[in-house]
């Protein structure tokens, strides 16, 4: 099973300073770039601007590359990757969706709101999983913070997991982080993953949308759409 994810904004102000490319720097070390593509998408009624990015990230993990020029193997204890992908932005639903992870997409946008001409407002959705659980056919999975000497996260799974008093006042006192259900979407059943930081995530084949442009921004839209996250 191949898992399918996108995370999401909400963008009151966006802009930049010309379409063309723009460098991002951070005390003039390049991290990458950003460009408004020519094209858009039209997605229920709302346009999407399309903005092509690259950003470089330092990853923290023990690693073994070759040298040529050593000949030989060093171990590094850190590393920068590069990612590229796409964010989509529509100004009428103030909504921006990247196609990188929640992580890389908040380094981008914080490194990006810093640059001299742009204009970038954002933050995680506003999410009610008190509202969002009561719209899923089943809530299979909650994670949430914990106060319990010696944790700091509890995770809950199973079919009848809103029966848990525990579990159900993590959804309903707003403590949860994550919320994992089945949801039906056109006469299909799709377990998604929905977490406080803006991550949607698809556990399910999206055959149903493979005919579309851009799938999982198409799927995230219906199902934010469906649990009336918006209109």
């Amino acid at each position: 099973m191949v898992a399918h994810s996108i995370s999401v904004r909400t963008i009151t102000n966006f802009s930049l300073p010309s379409d063309g490319p723009l460098e991002i720097k951070n005390a003039k070390v390049p991290l990458g770039n950003i460009s408004k593509s020519s094209a858009t998408l039209t997605i229920s009624g709302s346009t999407f601007d399309i903005y092509q990015c690259s950003f470089s990230k330092d990853i923290s993990d023990d690693i073994t590359v070759f040298i040529n020029e050593l000949d030989d193997y060093k171990e590094f204890s850190s590393y920068k990757k590069s990612f590229s992908f796409n964010i989509y932005y529509s100004p009428k639903k103030q909504l921006l969706f990247s196609e990188a992870t929640t992580p890389i997409t908040k380094a981008f946008l914080k490194a990006l709101s810093k640059m001299d001409g742009v204009e970038c407002e954002y933050k995680a959705p506003i999410l009610d999983f008190d509202s969002i659980s009561s719209h899923l056919n089943t809530t299979r999975g909650i994670r949430f913070d914990s106060n319990d000497v010696g944790v700091d996260h509890k995770a809950f799974n199973g079919h009848d997991l809103i029966d848990n008093t525990e579990a159900y006042n993590a959804i309903v006192n707003d403590d949860a982080t994550q919320i994992v259900g089945e949801l039906d979407l056109g006469g299909k059943s799709y377990t998604i993953m929905i977490s406080k930081s803006g991550t949607i995530v698809s556990y399910t084949n999206l055959f149903n949308y493979q005919s579309k442009e851009k799938p999982m921004l198409e799927f995230s839209i219906d199902v934010m759409k469906e649990l009336e996250i918006i209109k």
